[in-house]
């Protein structure tokens, strides 16, 4: 991964092999990062993403194997890490998306980080998540 500081954020370039949410973490741990925006494009090898289900409080996961377009990672960094939700696209053209669980970079994947103030998640049993704690 390659990184450069922006006046108001950093960009990261993740390479071929890198498992997103993995490498996003790191990075953000060594520069003492636990609040930020984070946006990303490239393409992915062997995605699997989660569905929350409200009824049993647990996600549902399924895994995309093959070459995907990332079409939008959205999501934040916060005290557990790094939360995400990825859009990605078959050769087909097809779309599918959810909670970011893991993909691997396949060419190039391209992310800005914005950082805020610290993100502090807290439960939320109403839920069976965590949320969110605006201090």
């Amino acid at each position: 991964m390659q990184s450069r500081k922006e006046n108001e954020g950093y960009w990261l370039m993740l390479e071929k092999g890198e498992e997103i949410r993995a490498t996003i973490e790191k990075w953000a741990n060594g520069e003492r990062i636990s609040g930020a925006q984070v946006w990303g494009i490239g393409a992915v090898d062997g995605a699997e993403l989660g569905y929350f289900n409200i009824n049993s409080k647990k996600y549902e996961s399924r895994k995309f194997p093959g070459q995907h377009e990332i079409v939008s990672c959205t999501g934040n960094i916060n005290s557990e890490g790094f939360h995400a939700h990825l859009s990605i696209s078959n050769g087909g053209f097809s779309v599918f998306g959810g909670h970011l669980l893991s993909a691997k970079i396949s060419v190039v994947g391209e992310f800005f980080v914005l950082p805020t103030n610290p993100l502090r998640k807290i439960p939320a049993p109403e839920f069976g998540l965590k949320k969110i704690e605006l201090y």
